[in-house]
């Protein structure tokens, strides 16, 4: 194995292909599948029936845990995955990111559709609302951290999933790919707070 490419993500060139950990076949856990069923499912209900307690806890539910995860991402793990051990960061990898490739959607798209439902409910969104510019600007924040999550993490997670998959991984790829997770990572925590900003003044 190519020595240059295995230092790219940080791994001994006596390392065999055998050696090196391997996310699960399906890629994605698919004994998670059912919990994402039931997560869209409840959305599905507080969108058709209206109800406010089911919006205001599927939205701040996925959203709390939507930032959770961004701000321990980048500012706790990704530091951390930096500094560890090569086979230790991969062993990190191949067990983590499957399972983000199935909590980061299912987070997104509830925090966004019951959010605008809420909005829609509320009220907020029109231009008479006292708070609307704030609204506004939350809804131009979070609409940047969803592309940021869904077109940059997203397929960066998926891409190094699907390379380990092969026999002869590309290093170098997965080691630009990983940077690009965790720095995007940073930037996505750093917006949290601008979101969380945002909304405790909303609230107050």
């Amino acid at each position: 194995m190519n020595e240059a490419l295995l230092g790219a993500v940080g791994v001994s060139s006596g390392a065999v292909v055998s050696d090196i950990p391997r996310p699960p076949r399906t890629i994605v856990p698919l004994a998670g599948l059912p919990l994402v069923g039931l997560a869209l499912a409840f959305l599905l209900f507080a969108v058709l029936s209206g109800s406010l307690w089911a919006l205001i806890l599927a939205h701040v539910g996925a959203g709390a845990a939507w930032t959770i995860i961004d701000l321990f991402f980048g500012l706790v793990l990704g530091p951390i995955i930096g500094r560890m051990p090569p086979q230790a960061r991969l062993e990190v990898i191949t067990r983590l990111m499957p399972k983000m490739s199935l909590i980061m959607p299912t987070v997104v798209i509830i925090t966004l559709v019951a959010g605008f439902q809420l909005g829609l409910r509320e009220q907020v969104l029109f231009v008479t609302h006292p708070y609307h510019a704030w609204i506004l600007a939350s809804f131009v924040v979070v609409g940047v951290m969803s592309l940021v999550a869904m077109g940059v993490n997203e397929p960066a997670n998926l891409a190094v999933l699907f390379e380990l998959r092969k026999p002869e991984p590309n290093f170098e790829l997965i080691g630009r790919l990983m940077h690009r997770f965790v720095y995007s990572a940073a930037v996505l925590g750093a917006m949290q707070l601008t979101t969380l900003v945002i909304m405790t003044r909303v609230a107050s």
